[in-house]
Order: structure tokens, then C-alpha cells, then sequence
């Protein structure tokens, strides 16, 4: 007989109906339970997840701490000596006061990186940019607009500001930053510029800190970019999704 006529014929039955329909149900009730089950596994390894790492990063930031400030600390005593001693020197005194202004800023991102919550944001690194820029006679032009920006998207931007100023004052001139945030659609575009680079011929190298940002960047499914044009001015260029979920 017909394997698929006899099927036919069962089914058809008067009593088989409700038994199908059972069947199904309850085919349907264990893949829902199996499907919660395996969602409430997922949120439970992020949450773990999530937890080891914040454990890690307050780890680091202790052990950086201690490492570290002590000598910041000890740097900034001598530092304000010798700016004491170097009155008289108006050229010695001057650069004596940038050392010293520039280990007072390590000095402090060593005390906020100890704290709970160390993760930048787009809006405190751009503050922070402007201070540091003007303590060294630079002027810094700001417009880059915080508010709404998810945490994971702001605390990436406020990074790529960091490191451009970082990398700025390490290898330029600089008289001059533009930091600009621009919106096209769901794209933010951060621009963090500045003039007296020492030109195309000196590119931004991966050791200057642009491979991470690539890297940190490409995470939020965004792209960096570093050029330094003809006209003196280097500029760094990230864009990203301005909506992000993990």
C-alpha cells in the first residue's frame, strides 16, 4: 500500500484531527521554551562577560595607579622646583611651565583612570583637549555636539580626540585644532584637525595609536582615516553609525 495514501487515510479519520493538532502544539510550546532558554543563556554569558571585563579594567586601572602615579607625582614636584629656580629665564621658564602643565594633565587622567567609571566620553575628551591645547598657546576650535550620543559611540569618539591630540602635540607645530562633528543620515563624521604637520612625506604610523582606533572604530562598524595635506594640516577623520547595538 502507499505509504503517503495511507497517511491520507489517517488523518481523515474523525478522531484524527484533535491528536494532530495536540501534537503540534506541543512541538510548538517546547521550541518557544527551548528558544527563551537559550535567550536567557545569551544575556546571562554578556552579563558575565560584561562583569569580567569591568573587573579586569578596575585591575588595570589600580595597577596603573600605583605604577605610575608615584612618579607622576614625584615628576611634578621637581617640575615645580625648577619652574621656581627658572624665574629669571623668561624662555627656560616658559617651557619649564609647559612640562609642568603637561604632567599636572598626566597626573589627573592617572586619578580619573583609577576611578569607578573611566570610560571617556566625546564631550569630557573634547573639554579636555581644550584645555590641554591652550595651556601650550594652541587654539582649539570645538564643535562637536554630545548630547544623545549612546555611551559605546560617545566613549569611542571621545577616544579618537584623545589620541588625535595626543598624536598632535607629539608631532607637530600645532597652532591651530578643529575638532568638528558632523551628521549625515545615521553617519557621524568626527574631524580632528590641526596645522604645523610636518607633511605628507611623515604619515600617522599604526604605532602612533591608529591601529587601535581602527580597531575600536571598526567595532561600531565605522573607518578612520589620517591624511596630512599640502597646506600644513594634519586630519583625522572617523566615521560611524551613529545607532549602535552589540
Amino acid at each position: 500500500m502507499n505509504p503517503f495514501r495511507e497517511y491520507q487515510q489517517i488523518t481523515q479519520q474523525p478522531h484524527a484531527t484533535p491528536v494532530i493538532a495536540a501534537g503540534t502544539a506541543l512541538v510548538s510550546l517546547i521550541s518557544l521554551s527551548v528558544t527563551v532558554a537559550l535567550a536567557l543563556r545569551i544575556r546571562r554569558l554578556r552579563a558575565e562577560r560584561d562583569r569580567a571585563v569591568t573587573r579586569a579594567r578596575e585591575d588595570l586601572a589600580r595597577d596603573v595607579h600605583d605604577l605610575v602615579g608615584h612618579w607622576l607625582w614625584l615628576a611634578s614636584l621637581k617640575s615645580e622646583l625648577a619652574y621656581r629656580r627658572t624665574a629669571g629665564d623668561s624662555r627656560l621658564h616658559g617651557e619649564l611651565g609647559e612640562v609642568l602643565q603637561a604632567v599636572r594633565h598626566a597626573a589627573h587622567a592617572v586619578r580619573q583612570a583609577s576611578k569607578g567609571d573611566r570610560r571617556p566620553s566625546l564631550g569630557d575628551e573634547s573639554a579636555r583637549a581644550r584645555a590641554l591645547l591652550t595651556g601650550f598657546g594652541a587654539e582649539c576650535s570645538i564643535s562637536a555636539a554630545s548630547a544623545g550620543l549612546p555611551e559605546e559611540v560617545s566613549a569611542v569618539l571621545g577616544t579618537v580626540v584623545r589620541e588625535g591630540v595626543t598624536n598632535m602635540l607629539r608631532h607637530s607645530t600645532v597652532g591651530r585644532c578643529v575638532i568638528e562633528l558632523t551628521e549625515d543620515g545615521d553617519r557621524l563624521r568626527l574631524t580632528v584637525a590641526n596645522d604645523g604637520a610636518p607633511g605628507p612625506e611623515r604619515p600617522w604610523s599604526a604605532g602612533c595609536g591608529l591601529g587601535n582606533l581602527r580597531h575600536r572604530v571598526a567595532g561600531l562598524g565605522g573607518t578612520v582615516r589620517a591624511t596630512a595635506g599640502e597646506d600644513g594640516w594634519f586630519r583625522l577623520v572617523a566615521e560611524v553609525p551613529r545607532s549602535f547595538s552589540e
